[in-house]
């Protein structure tokens, strides 16, 4: 069954991307590197993510987890049903009032970070058999009443107001700022939990793995690379490897199978901007 993908609330839309209600029965499943942490629920069965050794290490129920550098394998019970959303980059300290954890580590707990008696009425109301539109106004509800959405006007707001800045020399994007060299990559380290050099690094990769996925290969793995900012093909096959475990072309050729592993991939490309393309 393909994703079902809902809109926040319009308070909330300043700082979530779409909501994901996901069902997977049973199968391992392939998820490339992000920018941001995501808000994961299973209201119905769990995962297991394993480790590069191949040991399987079961996730919490809810849990806010990211950002990644990493790609990740993890396997699914039979019968789960999942909602997920991603905080929009940069936006954890406004949203919870923590800074950012650094990325592909274990960050808190869900419960240090929100009010553990609403969290608890939260997962208990995800145990009755309700429609599945019913689980996603209970999650909205939940973040409207756990995340700071009244004030949206911090770093992370302003960088991504300036996007197309992103890749500028650092001395330019600091000037912007009116901060130093310093400042600037200690703004960003806080906000994001990465340096900047890996920012503009999974930024550049999220808008060259958008355009595979709309546009295949049409006009060569070269003019891609070069239209999202790299050396040159090399250097984009290696951080595709690197980022989603897969080169564009073996990324292209599971997209267009059945491998159930893969169904990231599959997304309609609307849906797909909606749920992770960090930039409207």
């Amino acid at each position: 069954m393909p994703p079902q993908v809902f809109a926040p609330a319009a308070p909330l839309a300043p700082l979530l991307m779409h909501i994901m209600a996901l069902r997977l029965d049973g199968c391992e499943f392939h998820l490339p590197a992000s920018l941001s942490p995501g808000l994961v629920l299973y209201v119905r069965g769990g995962v297991s993510v394993i480790d590069p050794a191949g040991v399987a290490w079961r996730r919490p129920r809810c849990e806010l987890a990211g950002a990644f550098m990493v790609p990740r394998r993890a396997l699914a019970d039979p019968g789960t049903l999942v909602l997920t959303v991603l905080l929009r980059p940069g936006m954890l300290r406004q949203a919870l009032g923590i800074p950012a954890w650094a990325p592909d580590s274990v960050g808190p707990a869900l419960e240090q970070l929100v009010d553990p008696a609403r969290l608890a009425r939260l997962l208990a109301a995800m145990d009755a058999e309700r429609p599945l539109a019913e689980y996603v106004e209970l999650l909205q509800q939940f973040l409207l009443e756990t995340l700071d959405w009244r004030s949206v006007a911090g770093f992370g707001a302003a960088l991504l107001a300036v996007r197309q800045k992103i890749f500028l020399p650092v001395v330019e994007i600091a000037s912007w700022f009116g901060l130093g060299e310093r400042q600037l990559e200690r703004r960003v380290l806080q906000t994001f939990g990465l340096s900047l050099r890996d920012v503009r690094r999974v930024s550049r990769f999220g808008f060259a793995l958008r355009r595979l996925l709309r546009q295949g290969a049409a006009g060569g793995l070269a003019a891609l690379a070069h239209d999202a900012g790299y050396f040159d093909q090399p250097h984009m096959v290696r951080d595709f490897r690197e980022l989603a475990g897969l080169a564009p072309a073996q990324l292209l050729a599971q997209a267009a199978g059945s491998d159930p592993a893969y169904w990231l991939y599959r997304i309609a490309p609307d849906d797909f901007d909606k749920l992770f393309f960090q930039f409207d």
